[in-house]
């Protein structure tokens, strides 16, 4: 559907641009009168021509996370919204004990201490302790005797009780540095912690967690919603043209693609709304997207491409009866009509074909 309107945009761009150009001319098969006074002049030339859809996106943080309270107590410091949180970095603290930051992809689950199974979770904290600069011993998933002495020390520069154990809740796990963009509870609020260590009985329900803050990953993306009959113009991967807000333009590519649910519509009675998908977008290379978290940037997406094609400006191209148009050529100081089949038509350039039309002649154009 999507494809279907764009080439009837096309259509309707190349009639009024020949409309606007003709000037004059005869509607009949014999094309325009040659000796009507061009406007300008263009010249037949070989172009890459790229046909664009143009979406509307909104600038965020990619990789959304809610933080939850697994300990027991009372909020005593937030962060604000809008801080950056690093490794080893409080998130937030209950009862003056800090609740902090390392990275990985692997939620905690458990207490962590000697005599725990093998788990990635193991080797996930020693490291984070060993990039923190404590030593852990060898880096793998046995959490060992080296391993509680690295905690021990850690847990003295935190000003916690050196334990050696990690206990359910004192750490969060989240992928890289963590952008604060929403509070969920308040100083002074009293927050019932969830259990789940490694030794609950079986059929024990476990308490729930409490919602903190959530917080994003610092990197800026677009994202980008586009409608059921669009979809097909975006896959991962994909390279476009992000177009920043003040006009500036960076290449981008499509980073990850999700389903929206439908919103329902103007539809036909009992007819059901088809779901779109959300594009995340981020640019690649060394350019950023400018701190403007809501501010609105457009999306080019390729939809067709026609490499090394004769064209001729948009407005050189003239109606001469029906779906049929000419261009005005000028050779040795007379002018003639060629008849020419337009075909992909872009940034005011159209791909013509039509015999004896040949690269470097010279059209005359609407102006």
């Amino acid at each position: 559907m999507a494809r279907r309107a764009l080439v009837a945009a096309v259509t309707v761009a190349l009639l009024a641009a020949a409309a606007v150009a003709l000037a004059g001319g005869s509607g009949g098969a014999s094309g325009p009168e040659p000796s009507a006074k061009a406007a300008g002049t263009g010249t037949v030339a070989r172009r890459t021509l790229a046909e664009h859809l143009t979406a509307s996106g909104t600038i965020g943080y990619a990789g959304e996370s809610t933080v939850l309270a697994r300990l027991s107590g009372t909020v005593t410091a937030l962060p604000a919204v809008g801080d950056v949180i690093r490794r080893g970095e409080r998130l937030y603290a209950l009862a003056g004990e800090p609740v902090l930051l390392m990275y990985g992809a692997v939620p905690a689950y458990r207490t962590l201490a000697e005599g725990v199974s093998d788990g990635k979770d193991v080797d996930q904290l020693e490291r984070n302790l060993a990039a923190l600069g404590y030593s852990p011993g060898t880096v793998d998933d046995v959490f060992t005797y080296s391993t509680a002495a690295a905690v021990e020390a850690w847990q003295e520069d935190h000003g916690l009780e050196a334990t050696g154990e990690v206990e359910l809740g004192r750490v969060a796990f989240l992928r890289g540095p963590q952008r604060v963009s929403g509070l969920e509870a308040m100083l002074g609020e009293a927050l019932g912690g969830g259990g789940g260590g490694e030794g609950e009985s079986e059929g024990e329900s476990e308490p729930a967690s409490t919602p903190v803050l959530r917080t994003s990953s610092t990197r800026r993306i677009v994202g980008v919603e586009l409608e059921a009959n669009q979809q097909s113009i975006a896959h991962r991967g994909q390279k476009v043209e992000v177009v920043l807000p003040g006009g500036a333009e960076v290449p981008g590519k499509v980073h990850r693609l999700t389903a929206v649910e439908a919103t329902g519509g103007e539809g036909e009675p009992g007819e059901e709304a088809e779901a779109g998908v959300e594009a995340t977008v981020a640019v690649t290379g060394k350019h950023r997207i400018p701190a403007l978290d809501g501010a609105t940037a457009n999306v080019l997406f390729t939809q067709q491409v026609r490499k090394d094609v004769l064209s001729v400006p948009l407005t050189a191209l003239l109606a001469i009866g029906g779906d049929r148009f000419a261009v005005l050529v000028e050779e040795g100081g007379a002018r003639r009509p060629v008849e020419v089949t337009p075909g992909l038509a872009a940034n005011g350039y159209v791909e013509v074909q039509g015999t004896g039309l040949r690269e470097g002649m010279t059209v005359e154009t609407g102006g």
